[in-house]
């Protein structure tokens, strides 16, 4: 082979490499976009049945739960003390205490997370203990990878581009060929999938690629604007970004904190939109500031957010529908967006189809890709396997890695030391484990078929442990009104069905399938 010849062969092998990376990673990152559309419902099937509490019996005021905590941890108030209130969806206080340093010690910042019970002050666990919605949650905007939330932009950037391109290059036939569906090759039936999926998410996946974009990206820009622009000012930055700044340090004159409950309590009353957050700067300090942070449902995208100084009661921090900053406006309607956040369940359900459908259309994609390589002669048959091999187990990986994720959620035990990073390191390990099968498993049919029967089983197992371990307090908590526990089985169930109804086909189609694997997936078994 010429070195020009060999030159070309590398080229297009490393081309092979970075496009398998992009879609495995825009795989990964719709995949956990849509199910952590649902993260409030998880995180809450995952605590609520783990402790009982009575939805009736008075909540002990929050002031009273602050100041017992207090007595245990020592609070820094030179950073900061953050109170997550319950509601009707999450039952439980969130507490997190920034605790002092021990003299001499030099090491990373220290802080207390509580889960707490409103209604008797005790604490209950760590919200860290239940990871798995949180885990999703960096799974989707960094894959747990060091610096990925700039790899995350940088591939969701990638994707855009890919949609503008590919509606420019089929513009034309965009609706006289909407209904087209060909059966006469594989490659004809996999390519009108490809492109009705495509074209009937395109909204979404413009809106979903334009706000990823904006999240990821945005921190480069704000590096550059806040080192040319603001001369290395990044207060200044975000105070004109409509985030307000508290400078002040502890002046160690001590300051009853009352009027700050209280002034949350009116806050709530007053615009009607109850306080979800209360973020303390100096507390117990005469410089004590109180940031208070709600979501006024009644507009779109709207904050009620109010930095107030307790010892005169003035604000100096106002962000509302009267009281706007085109800035903070713009992003919380991006998030608003994103999320899917604006609206009820039912929009979020609509998000959920839809990213599953983009997410498919991506290793659909892929596959033709790999189809039409495996036709041109400077291709690497053994490229090709490798590409292919890392497309369906990273994929395949991550659906079953979550499904795992979810039973381990509810049956490690709750006093497990580091149970978050057990759950973590499991859904690593089962990624893993189905990407090293993708090699080992010679037919993909077979294993496809088996990592979606594994999948359906493993959702299956989840509601059983559901009312194995919690089965008498299944009715108490529906006549409570914490419906998310048995609205995440039935999710979990439908996950099942589908699971096992595709691995079904694939079963049925399976002689006729070995005798056209080469249409398939061309060279993946040669």
């Amino acid at each position: 082979m010429s070195d020009k010849n060999a030159g070309v062969k590398n080229l297009i092998e490393a081309h092979s490499w970075l496009g398998v990376i992009i879609s495995v990673a825009l795989f990964i990152v719709f995949w956990a976009g849509s199910v952590v559309l649902f993260h409030h419902e998880i995180q809450a099937w995952a605590q609520v049945p783990h402790f009982a509490i009575d939805k009736d019996a008075p909540d002990i005021p929050i002031e009273n739960i602050v100041a017992q905590k207090l007595e245990k941890y020592e609070l820094n108030n030179e950073e900061h003390l953050t109170v997550v209130l319950a509601d009707d969806h999450h039952p439980y206080h969130q507490i997190y205490i920034d605790l002092k340093p021990a003299e001499g010690y030099t090491g990373p910042e220290e802080y207390a997370q509580l889960l707490v019970n409103p209604k008797t002050g005790e604490t209950l666990a760590q919200p860290g203990d239940f990871y798995l919605a949180d885990f999703l949650l960096h799974l989707h905007y960094d894959l747990r990878l060091p610096g990925g939330m700039y790899l995350v932009g940088v591939v969701t950037l990638i994707f855009l581009v890919l949609m503008f391109t590919g509606v420019y290059i089929h513009a034309r036939k965009l609706i006289g060929n909407f209904f087209l569906y060909r059966n006469d090759s594989k490659r004809n039936k996999k390519l009108d999938m490809h492109n009705v999926i495509g074209v009937m998410s395109l909204p979404f996946g413009l809106m979903y690629a334009i706000t990823g974009v904006i999240f990821n990206i945005s921190l480069v820009f704000q590096i550059a604007f806040a080192v040319f622009q603001y001369e290395g000012d990044q207060n200044a930055m975000l105070k004109d970004a409509g985030y307000t700044m508290v400078t002040e340090k502890p002046s160690g004159n001590p300051l009853d904190m009352q009027p700050a409950y209280d002034y949350a309590r009116t806050l709530g009353e007053r615009t009607g939109a109850p306080v979800m957050m209360m973020r303390f700067y100096n507390y117990g300090d005469e410089n004590a500031v109180m940031q208070t942070y709600a979501a006024d449902e009644s507009r779109f995208a709207q904050v009620v957010e109010h930095y107030y100084q307790v010892r005169d009661g003035s604000l100096i921090g106002q962000l509302d529908s009267e009281n706007k900053n085109a800035v903070r406006s713009g992003l919380d309607t991006v998030v608003a967006l994103h999320f899917g956040n604006f609206a009820g369940v039912d929009l979020r359900i609509l998000y959920l189809l839809l990213g599953l459908a983009v997410a498919g259309m991506i290793v659909v994609g892929n596959l033709l890709w790999l189809d039409k390589r495996a036709l041109q002669k400077n291709v690497s048959p053994r490229s090709l396997r490798l590409v292919a091999n890392l497309t369906l187990g990273g994929c395949a990986g991550v659906v079953l890695a979550t499904a795992g994720g979810f039973l381990l959620e509810r049956i490690l035990p709750l006093g497990l030391a580091a149970r978050g990073d057990w759950l973590a390191y499991s859904f690593g390990a089962l990624l893993a484990l189905t990407v090293i099968a993708a090699f080992v498993v010679p037919h993909k049919r077979h294993f496809l078929r088996l990592t979606l029967w594994a999948t359906a089983a493993l959702f299956v197992a989840t509601v059983l442990a559901d009312w194995i371990m919690f089965g008498d307090r299944m009715t108490e908590m529906w006549q409570n009104g914490f419906h998310q526990v048995v609205g995440m089985q039935t999710a979990l169930l439908i996950g099942a069905g589908v699971a096992a109804w595709i691995a079904r086909v694939l079963g049925e189609n399976l002689s006729k399938a070995e005798q056209t694997e080469s249409e398939v997936l061309p060279l993946v078994n040669s």
